[in-house]
Protein backbone atom coordinates (compact mmCIF):
# COMPACT_ATOMS: atom_id res chain seq x y z
CA UNK A 1 0.00 0.00 0.00
CA UNK A 2 1.39 3.37 -1.06
CA UNK A 3 -0.32 6.31 0.59
CA UNK A 4 0.00 9.98 -0.29
CA UNK A 5 -1.76 13.00 1.11
CA UNK A 6 -2.77 15.50 -1.55
CA UNK A 7 -4.38 18.92 -1.35
CA UNK A 8 -8.11 18.82 -1.83
CA UNK A 9 -9.46 19.55 -5.31
CA UNK A 10 -12.96 20.00 -6.62
CA UNK A 11 -12.84 16.50 -8.11
CA UNK A 12 -12.73 15.08 -4.54
CA UNK A 13 -15.64 17.08 -3.11
CA UNK A 14 -18.21 14.40 -3.89
CA UNK A 15 -15.95 11.66 -2.45
CA UNK A 16 -15.73 13.64 0.81
CA UNK A 17 -19.49 14.29 0.89
CA UNK A 18 -20.42 10.66 0.24
CA UNK A 19 -17.91 9.36 2.78
CA UNK A 20 -18.99 11.88 5.45
CA UNK A 21 -22.62 10.82 4.89
CA UNK A 22 -21.85 7.07 4.88
CA UNK A 23 -24.00 5.28 7.48
CA UNK A 24 -21.09 3.03 8.49
CA UNK A 25 -18.93 5.99 9.60
CA UNK A 26 -21.53 8.44 10.94
CA UNK A 27 -21.34 7.14 14.54
CA UNK A 28 -17.73 8.32 14.69
CA UNK A 29 -18.73 11.94 14.20
CA UNK A 30 -19.95 14.20 16.98
CA UNK A 31 -22.70 15.52 14.72
CA UNK A 32 -24.58 13.15 12.42
CA UNK A 33 -25.54 15.02 9.28
CA UNK A 34 -26.61 14.26 5.76
CA UNK A 35 -25.03 16.80 3.43
CA UNK A 36 -26.58 17.72 0.09
CA UNK A 37 -24.45 18.36 -2.98
CA UNK A 38 -25.35 22.05 -2.78
CA UNK A 39 -24.38 22.28 0.91
CA UNK A 40 -21.09 20.53 0.14
CA UNK A 41 -20.35 22.93 -2.70
CA UNK A 42 -20.96 25.96 -0.46
CA UNK A 43 -18.85 24.48 2.34
CA UNK A 44 -15.99 23.45 0.07
CA UNK A 45 -15.94 26.80 -1.72
CA UNK A 46 -15.19 28.26 1.70
CA UNK A 47 -12.93 25.55 3.21
CA UNK A 48 -11.39 23.65 0.28
CA UNK A 49 -7.85 24.75 1.20
CA UNK A 50 -8.29 23.33 4.72
CA UNK A 51 -8.72 19.75 3.47
CA UNK A 52 -6.48 16.99 2.13
CA UNK A 53 -7.35 13.65 0.55
CA UNK A 54 -5.46 10.43 1.16
CA UNK A 55 -4.82 8.37 -1.96
CA UNK A 56 -3.80 4.73 -2.23
CA UNK A 57 -2.62 4.06 -5.78
CA UNK A 58 -4.61 7.14 -6.91
CA UNK A 59 -7.79 5.85 -5.23
CA UNK A 60 -9.22 8.15 -2.52
CA UNK A 61 -9.32 6.28 0.78
CA UNK A 62 -9.91 9.05 3.31
CA UNK A 63 -9.77 12.74 4.03
CA UNK A 64 -8.47 15.02 6.74
CA UNK A 65 -8.82 18.71 7.35
CA UNK A 66 -8.89 21.36 10.00
CA UNK A 67 -11.13 24.30 10.72
CA UNK A 68 -9.86 26.73 13.37
CA UNK A 69 -7.34 24.09 14.44
CA UNK A 70 -10.00 21.38 14.95
CA UNK A 71 -9.20 18.25 12.92
CA UNK A 72 -11.85 16.51 10.79
CA UNK A 73 -10.91 12.98 9.76
CA UNK A 74 -12.60 10.09 8.01
CA UNK A 75 -11.28 6.87 6.48
CA UNK A 76 -13.25 4.80 3.97
CA UNK A 77 -14.58 1.65 5.67
CA UNK A 78 -12.58 -0.65 3.38
CA UNK A 79 -9.35 1.09 4.44
CA UNK A 80 -10.00 1.21 8.19
CA UNK A 81 -7.76 -0.59 10.66
CA UNK A 82 -4.63 -0.57 8.48
CA UNK A 83 -3.03 2.73 9.46
CA UNK A 84 -4.59 5.13 6.96
CA UNK A 85 -6.04 7.39 9.66
CA UNK A 86 -2.75 7.49 11.57
CA UNK A 87 -0.89 8.29 8.34
CA UNK A 88 -3.22 11.22 7.60
CA UNK A 89 -2.90 12.58 11.14
CA UNK A 90 0.91 12.42 11.03
CA UNK A 91 1.02 14.11 7.62
CA UNK A 92 -1.37 16.89 8.62
CA UNK A 93 0.68 17.48 11.79
CA UNK A 94 3.72 18.16 9.57
CA UNK A 95 1.75 20.76 7.60
CA UNK A 96 -0.37 22.45 10.29
CA UNK A 97 0.62 23.61 13.76
CA UNK A 98 -1.53 24.06 16.87
CA UNK A 99 -4.12 21.51 15.80
CA UNK A 100 -6.26 19.30 18.01
CA UNK A 101 -9.07 16.76 17.79
CA UNK A 102 -12.40 16.48 19.57
CA UNK A 103 -13.22 12.77 19.68
CA UNK A 104 -16.27 11.01 21.07
CA UNK A 105 -15.40 8.89 24.12
CA UNK A 106 -16.76 5.76 22.43
CA UNK A 107 -14.80 6.31 19.18
CA UNK A 108 -11.98 3.97 20.19
CA UNK A 109 -10.53 3.64 16.67
CA UNK A 110 -10.05 7.42 16.38
CA UNK A 111 -8.56 7.62 19.86
CA UNK A 112 -6.05 4.88 18.97
CA UNK A 113 -5.17 6.52 15.64
CA UNK A 114 -4.43 9.86 17.30
CA UNK A 115 -2.41 8.19 20.06
CA UNK A 116 -0.36 6.26 17.48
CA UNK A 117 0.25 9.58 15.69
CA UNK A 118 1.72 11.07 18.87
CA UNK A 119 -1.28 12.84 20.38
CA UNK A 120 -2.31 12.54 24.01
CA UNK A 121 -5.62 12.92 25.84
CA UNK A 122 -5.58 16.28 27.51
CA UNK A 123 -9.12 17.50 28.30
CA UNK A 124 -12.59 16.21 28.95
CA UNK A 125 -15.61 18.06 27.59
CA UNK A 126 -18.77 17.85 29.64
CA UNK A 127 -22.18 18.62 28.15
CA UNK A 128 -25.67 18.40 29.64
CA UNK A 129 -27.36 15.02 29.31
CA UNK A 130 -29.88 14.78 26.52
CA UNK A 131 -33.30 13.63 27.66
Amino acid sequence: MTLILTKNKKKYWEFIRVLRSNKSVEDGFIDKVQISKKEQEIYMNKYNDNYYVCLNEQIPCGYIGEINGDIRLCTSPEFQGIGVGTFMIKELTKIKKNIFAKIKVENISSIKAFEKAGYEKKYFLFEPKKN
